[in-house]
């Protein structure tokens, strides 16, 4: 069994949601780094298309080695195509 392919604008829903949660159940311990160790831990469980993965994995990924401002810049630009 695996997943639909999901439209950008929902991975990115999907990535901010990790990042809101993380935030408000990690409080003080949060750091860009947290979205991503908490996606590990249940990433295996998943049923997620292939390109749906790769896409929240690269955000989460970049957003733990580049941080909120250049993630955050990518979506706008790159993913959702505004502000150029």
């Amino acid at each position: 069994m695996t997943g639909m392919r999901m439209p950008k604008k929902y991975v990115v829903e999907m990535f901010l949601d990790r990042i809101a949660a993380s935030r408000t159940y990690m409080r003080e311990k949060y750091t860009d780094r947290s979205p991503l160790e908490y996606y590990k831990g249940g990433a295996d469980k998943m049923v997620i298309h292939p390109q749906t993965r790769a896409m929240l994995e690269k955000l989460l990924i970049m957003l733990a080695e580049e941080g909120e401002a250049v993630v955050f810049d990518y979506i706008r630009k790159e993913i959702l195509k505004k502000g150029r």
